[in-house]
């Protein structure tokens, strides 16, 4: 497959992106276009990831005529941390490194961010190459970073990523778990219907083929996803660059309600599911979309998730838990394809929404 390139131009700054299959193969001539003359690159990787492909990233570095430094996260390591971002730092001064060389990020979404906090820390700003080895960080990476926890607040350190480059090698999700790649799928979905209707029918026509592996219906959505998400961070309405959220604020309260037993597909496509049936009401949403949204994400391998919670439980923990990030309760809920705005919902609708959404998930594993 030929490798794409892509280049996402945000806040004045072009983000390239390239993705295809066998990316890794050309990344001694991709890598070494990241910076003006090759000369330090500091690894950022974890254990895992690295015994995966570590060798053949630094062998790539060499090739491009970089010596290297490493920065390796043994397994048990939290990533997404302020302190794993300051390891990073610490990294950089081992490597010498100066606003001219480059950091490389091989791993997932939490570790990724940690290195991009820190290249937008030292000197100023340092080029950042990420290799995502996971479809959800590929998805989301180009415009987005994973929260940073803090000891006191978790998953609240963040801002907008300014990668350099994001090489994106659909081999390495090949062989993942289903279960590892719907996660991404739902993100994928949730671009598409911020966007509006041509990238939505696309992703509902390529939906089978995704679910079925087919990697050129894949690639053709995963770029116009890349787009869509480019569109929702420049849109001028404030309101609209909330859009990448749906489905997220019920997500978080699912897993404070659920535990870590609940997978991060489940709570993101359930948090959709159940803001979709708010939007109804509350956003005047079709309620024709919700069911093509059920629809999809079938399609797209994403089954529903029964679990036993008190709607009153989900409410407070849906309160709370965006009551961390903003004083006012507004949701991005979905007007229609294409529209995605912060709405109020009021707490006689929410409830009665609560009741019958557990009341549906308790029905899965009764």
């Amino acid at each position: 497959m030929t490798i794409k390139r892509q280049l996402l131009n945000i806040s004045q700054k072009s983000i390239d992106v390239r993705s295809g299959s066998g990316a890794l193969e050309e990344l001694p001539r991709i890598v070494s276009g990241a910076v003006g003359m090759p000369k330090r690159a500091l690894l950022v990787s974890t254990d895992d990831a690295y015994a995966a492909y570590g060798d053949a990233v630094r062998r790539a570095l060499i090739d491009a005529g970089f010596s290297t430094e490493e920065c390796v996260f043994p397994r048990e390591t939290d990533p997404a941390t302020l302190s794993s971002a300051t390891e990073v730092l610490a990294g950089c001064a081992r490597a010498a490194l100066t606003a001219d060389d480059l950091m490389l990020a091989l791993g997932d979404a939490k570790l990724c961010s940690s290195a991009l906090l820190a290249a937008q820390l030292w000197c100023g700003g340092v080029p950042c190459t990420l290799i995502p080895t996971a479809l959800d960080a590929m998805v989301t990476l180009p415009t987005e970073m994973h929260p940073l926890a803090t000891p006191e607040a978790p998953d609240m350190v963040s801002l907008r990523p300014m990668p350099t480059m994001v090489v994106c090698d659909f081999d390495l999700i090949a062989d993942m778990p289903l279960e590892a790649r719907l996660e991404g799928r739902a993100l994928m979905l949730g671009a598409a219907l911020a966007e509006g209707r041509r990238v939505w029918e696309q992703l509902v026509e390529s939906a089978p083929l995704i679910a079925a592996d087919e990697p050129v219906a894949f690639s053709e959505v995963f770029g116009s996803v890349q787009q869509a998400r480019r569109n929702v961070v420049k849109a001028a309405n404030p309101s609209a660059r909330h859009a990448l959220s749906y489905g997220r604020a019920t997500a978080r309260a699912l897993a404070r309600c659920l535990g870590p037993e609940a997978p991060g597909w489940a709570l993101l496509s359930e948090g959709m599911r159940f803001e979709a049936r708010l939007a109804v009401e509350a956003a005047g949403l079709d309620a024709d979309i919700v069911f093509d949204q059920d629809d999809l994400l079938e399609d797209l391998g994403i089954e529903e998730y029964g679990f036993s919670l008190d709607a009153e439980d989900l409410v407070r923990a849906l309160k709370e838990e965006h009551a961390r990030r903003s004083n006012r309760f507004l949701l991005p809920l979905p007007k229609s394809v294409g529209t995605i705005r912060l709405t109020a919902v009021p707490d006689d609708v929410l409830m009665r929404h609560a009741r019958a959404y557990v009341a549906s998930r308790a029905e899965l594993v009764a």
